[in-house]
């Protein structure tokens, strides 16, 4: 089914899609505050054992005899440091330390407040033997997202993008609320999965309307300005952060922000393509007038009528049944190229949060680190965009993640030179963030409209389950030192074959249904559709061609009477 041809007439990317791409842009830096805020809710500050019950936090900082008569020495990485979670059983200041025997905190524990004021850890005390049910929260929140993306995905395929995003922008709003005022630590996490299954929603919605309303030529750009929407919330955040250190007021500082966002009911468009493919052509002809009178484009009745009534007839047999997971599997090239952006998509979010979230604990202001780091994010979202409109999706998302694998396996390797380690790491780093930002503009394009929120979401929903290992990855240092950075270096690896089974997506109309999927990215545009491309196509032509193509597009053009505007056709 061609939905190119109405397209044509609106342009690809006048008022109306600018306006939209603005709603939608503005929308991702809410979810980017979301996707990172567990680094500073759920930190741990330095801590060691309280001495005695009465005991307050001011006293964190003993004076060093106190510190020599009442916490041991452990040898960590070499270094003899004061335990964390070890005190001396026996106070008796004359008595010898070699004498004393050593206990867990009795007393409940003492926390460095000169960084974090409060967090879901100093609360709830998850420290110590309790440190494995923060980490458990982390993967909780990961489990949440991966909930969201399926469930918006379904829904958005099923009921609409409009209606789902709002209800998603919604739930984060309320959700979000409840979770700054409550209470224990279980709840504390449910409802921030939750919170993350919404916020993860409404963005990858959003998204797919935003791509679905405009022409080849700008997907990239489109997309590539979500994602850094995204990444901009990842550097507000660290300022939210540094300015309210108490981690109730942020959490609900969080999700207030997203109250404005609920006039998207009135702004929102519903994509024009999926009303289009489930048979709703009413609906679809007031969306596209809308756009036409926004985009000051003559778009006379008739051609709405012929057009709409055209589309309409082609999807009125696939319209009759809603679409789901399964249907990503019937048919064998749509099912390679799911099985192909799952694994892709498992590898590089495990990745990603493996090498970017454990930016505060490197040495210095855990804030300037985060907000540097993450900085540097946008930026390579801006160098994605630049590559991918020069080269194309494939070989940007696949080279860079290979890049990211050979960084962390020589980070591995030269562990003994940590300078050196360190720098390849950061190469990792770099790369993974280029193709991860690429990732997220490339998948909505590769899936059909019917099942595209389904796909996207089914995509997002595998990567979580790696990202929900992720937390516990570092552990794998107790067996052998270099073998997190050796297993990030691995999945890698497997991204990048993985990528490569992948169709290219550049300057190609997106599919629309399933029969379109099966040939999606292995047949020529239609003559009218190449002669748009090529006024962009990235590729280099050899001069001793560009004749050759020139002959092929004057008889393309000859043969449907138009033999004037093929003499118009660049080279």
């Amino acid at each position: 089914m061609e939905t190119y041809g109405l397209q044509r007439y609106l342009g690809d990317f006048g008022r109306f899609q600018k306006f939209t791409t603005l709603l939608v842009v503005l929308l991702a830096p809410i979810w980017g505050t979301t996707a990172v805020a567990m680094t500073f809710l759920m930190a741990t500050p330095k801590h060691h054992c309280r001495v005695n019950e009465t005991a307050s936090s001011a006293e964190y900082r003993l004076s060093p005899e106190s510190r020599n008569y009442s916490t041991p020495l452990e040898n960590i990485d070499g270094k003899l440091v004061y335990s964390s979670c070890l005190m001396y059983l026996q106070t008796n200041e004359t008595m010898a330390i070699k004498n004393r025997t050593t206990t867990l905190c009795t007393h409940g524990y003492e926390y460095d407040r000169s960084q974090y004021l409060s967090t879901i850890v100093t609360e709830h005390d998850l420290v110590c033997g309790r440190t494995w049910l923060n980490e458990l929260g982390k993967s909780v929140f990961f489990v949440g997202l991966s909930f969201g993306s399926i469930v918006s995905g379904v829904a958005a395929d099923r009921f609409g993008r409009h209606p789902t995003t709002l209800v998603c922008i919604l739930l984060h709003l309320l959700l979000g609320i409840g979770a700054s005022f409550a209470t224990d630590y279980v709840t504390i996490f449910i409802l921030r999965a939750l919170v993350g299954a919404a916020g993860i929603g409404y963005y990858f919605t959003s998204l797919v309307i935003a791509v679905e309303i405009i022409g080849p030529s700008k997907r990239n750009a489109v997309g590539m300005a979500a994602v850094a929407g995204a990444s901009f919330g990842y550097v507000l955040l660290g300022f939210l952060a540094y300015l309210i250190r108490d981690w109730r007021t942020l959490q609900l500082t969080q999700a207030l922000m997203t109250a404005p966002f609920l006039c998207y009911w009135w702004l929102l468009p519903e994509s024009p393509r999926w009303l289009l493919t489930n048979n709703r052509s009413g609906e679809a002809t007031a969306v596209l007038k809308r756009a036409a009178k926004m985009n000051k484009v003559i778009y006379p009745n008739d051609v709405f009528c012929s057009e709409t009534e055209k589309l309409s007839n082609e999807t009125e047999e696939d319209s009759s049944r809603k679409y789901g997971v399964f249907d990503l599997l019937r048919r064998p090239r749509l099912r390679r190229i799911t099985t192909a952006m799952c694994i892709t998509w498992f590898a590089e979010v495990s990745v990603y949060f493996g090498l970017i979230l454990g930016s505060v604990e490197l040495a210095g202001d855990p804030y300037l680190n985060f907000i540097l780091g993450c900085s540097v994010e946008v930026v390579l979202a801006a160098v994605a965009l630049a590559a991918m409109k020069r080269w194309g999706r494939k070989p940007i998302v696949g080279g860079s993640v290979l890049l990211a694998g050979t960084g962390c396996m020589v980070s591995a390797m030269t562990r003994g030179f940590p300078t050196v380690a360190r720098g390849f790491a950061l190469v990792g780093r770099g790369a993974i963030g280029i193709s991860f930002c690429s990732l997220m503009v490339y998948t909505p394009e590769v899936f059909p409209t019917v099942v595209r929120g389904t796909g996207l979401g089914l995509a997002n929903m595998c990567s979580r389950f790696g990202s929900v290992l992720t937390p516990f990855v570092s552990l794998l240092a107790d067996a052998w030192p270099p073998l997190p950075m050796v297993t990030f270096g691995t999945l890698c690896f497997v991204a990048g074959l993985a990528v490569y089974t992948l169709p290219e997506t550049l300057g190609v109309p997106l599919p629309d249904t399933l029969e379109d999927s099966e040939n999606f990215g292995m047949k020529q545009p239609h003559s009218d559709e190449v002669k748009e491309v090529s006024y962009t196509d990235p590729w280099p032509i050899p001069a001793s061609m560009k004749y050759m193509r020139r002959l092929v597009v004057f008889y393309q053009t000859a043969r449907d009477g138009d033999v004037f505007s093929s003499a118009l056709t660049p080279g």
